[in-house]
């Protein structure tokens, strides 16, 4: 499909020279009607317009007219990749290039804004897949759940326990807020081992009950620890 395409002034609705060089060739042989122009889109970049006009009158109401078709004779015009054009239309940028301008409710002699970006093209026919993020699978296996509890709390948990018991704060209103804390972190581990079903299996049964039991040895240190302290004072 042949396009012819100029400039003309920011806020001036004037013909490009292609354009009024084939007017004046018609103007002269008589056989120039405003019914015969062809469809246009007026590409607006910074304060000038581009005009890309197509083969014929009707082009766009036939989809005969794509994103694509616009934004590739902007670019070559503009003397930059396709991939750097950006054509927004209404507030909205056009994003596939295979997208017929009918279906967008785009019109002959419509406006769009011309965005260039040295970032690489947004449009959709043509940017690699966005490859997502997986997140590390949660293990269904009761027992390797049971484990993750334990092999967290071993990690984390147990040492701050080991403090307490060994050096408890000297301030009480200090040694009654670690305790506190404490002894909510070991009943969200419980919570924890409460959530996972054994689904029948003896032996998960059997594992995480010895888990809680762990669970309740933290707690009573912890709690010894603090009488001791209390008693201490």
């Amino acid at each position: 499909m042949r396009r012819f395409f100029g400039f003309g002034g920011a806020e001036q609705e004037t013909q490009p020279a292609s354009y009024q060089q084939r007017d004046n060739l018609n103007s002269q042989s008589h056989q120039h009607a405003d019914d015969t122009k062809p469809d246009h889109i007026l590409v607006k970049h910074g304060k000038q317009f581009l005009r890309v006009d197509f083969s014929s009158q009707g082009d766009i109401a036939k989809g005969h007219a794509t994103v694509g078709d616009v934004r590739a004779t902007t670019a070559r015009f503009l003397g930059h990749g396709k991939d750097e054009i950006t054509l927004v239309f209404g507030g909205k940028k056009l994003l596939n290039d295979r997208e017929k301008l009918v279906n967008l409710k785009i019109a002959s002699g419509a406006r769009m804004l011309c965005i260039i970006s040295r970032h690489g093209k947004e449009n959709e026919s043509a940017a690699a897949p966005r490859q997502q993020v997986k997140k590390p699978a949660v293990p269904t296996d009761p027992i390797e759940r049971i484990d993750i509890v334990l092999n967290a709390a071993a990690a984390e948990l147990v040492p701050m326990i080991d403090q307490f018991v060994s050096t408890p704060p000297a301030d009480a209103s200090d040694k009654s807020d670690k305790h506190r804390i404490l002894s909510e972190l070991i009943l969200q581990r419980l919570f924890a081992l409460d959530e996972i079903d054994t689904q029948d299996n003896p032996e998960a049964r059997r594992r995480r009950k010895e888990a809680v039991n762990k669970f309740h040895e933290y707690q009573a240190r912890v709690d010894a620890a603090m009488s001791t302290a209390t008693t201490t004072e």
